[in-house]
């Protein structure tokens, strides 16, 4: 891995240093906004408590957090699906690309064979990504 980072001409221990500072940042960045997120809901639920019974303020909170959680656990989702996609195709396109040459290679060998051997392969991959598309819905 270190021939790769030099290649790239970066240097293995100024990443490692960065990503630990990246790191500690995230996960102490995510533990105050976490400490602000619980002094928000009790402020809320203070607030709201001097309008109203406790018990309606604590059910409002907390519907609150329910509806905020909701939306964050579907952002998230999305999120994922959208990267397993992207992921997919790249593995896809990496294929592909490794492929190539090989088929370039086998044409300058033989054609005919060669030929038949990319038709079955193009047949294959339309038929697998036929199979792996999403039916649409009608409207």
């Amino acid at each position: 891995m270190t021939g790769f980072f030099a290649a790239a001409g970066l240097e293995p221990k100024i990443l490692s240093r960065r990503f630990k500072v990246f790191a500690a940042g995230l996960l102490l960045g995510g533990i105050l906004i976490a400490l602000a997120a619980a002094f928000v809901v009790v402020a809320a639920y203070l607030a709201l408590a001097g309008l109203m019974a406790p018990w309606q303020a604590a059910l409002i909170v907390a519907g609150g957090a329910l509806v905020v959680g909701a939306i964050l656990l579907v952002v998230a989702m999305k999120t994922l699906s959208n990267a397993v996609d992207q992921a997919q195709t790249a593995v896809r396109t990496n294929a592909l690309v490794r492929a190539t040459p090989v088929a370039l290679r086998l044409v300058a060998r033989n054609a005919r064979l060669a030929a038949g051997i990319l038709a079955v392969a193009a047949a294959l991959i339309a038929l697998l990504r036929a199979l792996s598309e999403k039916p649409k819905a009608e409207s």
